[in-house]
């Protein structure tokens, strides 16, 4: 799996260097063969390849005793048809790769100027966070990057229809609808400097251990927070190592997030989608700041789900460099490293320390 992971990156990158010079129908056909050897590593991967798919086996073959509100309606009744047409848990691996990997490449067509890049950027990273552990929430992002697509365009129901259907698939989407209260007008200055604001407020937030969660009604969310308010007082949470500043892929999406403001005036001239990119992209900076002190779970859950919009500001960012391909190559190098570094933690260390 390691092997193929690499592999199709290299791909990837190597056409990613060539796709403006590349006709369309080419493009989608390169998206289009990545998207199905990624949908076949993803299913055929052993329970034990990567955190979280042994957890996700114990749930498929125990579905018929879940209780309904301890998982996704999507996951209850897929688990279910599944297990009574007599399949193993690898075809529940295979169902979510070929809801998840189609969609995201859709978005990413619709979303990105150059969408090999983007792709590139994407398996980088959140192929193996998202696709290879945490499949729900793989399904509801790439719904989540349509439902961006249209408010971006104002069509609202639309976006309220994939908000709410990525819903199903994981509970955090519903923080998705925050989007409606984003549009993708041009920044102006006193607003990028808001968003400048947004980091350095945020450490302050989080370095005085501020927690507003009490004062979010129940109805609104309230008794979702106490819960998780709950397990951090008890000593229960199940990921209690993510420490956002002792995290690469979180510091190096700062440096990429000010880089877009510093260079702004450039970019939203080669992306059209930047505006609302980097509002996403600033909520996702205020989730993990702001709830750190009451979950780091729910904080860097939150952070992941809406940081998968910098996948299109990394690509923006190549507007940066002239010629662009310079911008491309420097892009390239970054997220070599780091799924370098990603296969290491999350597939080979896994793989390792479950063999001792």
């Amino acid at each position: 799996m390691v092997i193929a992971i690499l592999s199709i990156l290299l791909i990837c990158m190597a056409f990613s260097l060539i796709e403006e010079d590349m006709n369309w129908r080419d493009v989608l056909i390169i998206m289009g063969l990545m998207g199905v050897t990624m949908i076949v590593i993803a299913g055929s991967r052993s329970p034990y390849d990567t955190p979280d798919s042994d957890s996700y086996e114990i749930l498929y073959y125990s579905v018929n005793s879940l209780d309904d509100l301890i998982r996704e309606p999507s996951f209850v009744y897929i688990s279910y048809y599944l297990n009574a047409l007599g399949f193993g848990v690898n075809a529940l691996f295979f169902a979510y790769a070929v809801m998840s990997v189609p969609l995201r490449i859709g978005a990413i067509c619709k979303l990105s100027p150059l969408p090999i890049l983007t792709l590139c950027i994407y398996i980088s990273y959140f192929y193996q966070l998202h696709d290879l552990m945490q499949m729900r929430c793989a399904v509801a992002s790439s719904l989540f990057l349509f439902a961006i697509y249209f408010r971006a365009n104002r069509r609202w129901w639309w976006t309220i229809f994939f908000i709410l259907f990525g819903f199903l698939f994981h509970y955090s989407a519903f923080a998705g609808i925050i989007i409606l209260f984003f549009s993708n007008k041009e920044l102006k200055k006193w607003q990028r400097f808001v968003l400048a604001m947004i980091v350095p407020l945020g450490l302050l937030f989080y370095f005085f251990g501020f927690d507003y969660s009490y004062l979010v009604p129940d109805e609104l969310g309230g008794d979702r927070l106490a819960a998780y308010r709950e397990l951090k007082e008890k000593g229960k949470e199940d990921d209690q190592s993510w420490v956002f500043y002792k995290h690469p892929v979180f510091l190096l999406n700062v440096l990429l997030y000010y880089v877009c403001l510093i260079y702004y005036n450039v970019l939203e001239k080669s992306y059209k989608y930047m505006p609302i990119m980097l509002k996403i992209m600033a909520f996702s900076f205020i989730c993990t700041l702001t709830l750190t002190t009451l979950s780091a779970v729910l904080a860097s859950r939150l952070h992941e789900y809406f940081a998968i919009v910098s996948i299109f500001l990394w690509t923006a960012a190549a507007y940066a460099f002239r010629p662009v391909t310079y911008g491309k190559i420097f892009i390239n190098a970054i997220i070599g490293i780091q799924c370098l570094a990603n296969v290491f933690i999350y597939t080979l260390g896994w793989y390792t320390n479950h063999m001792k």
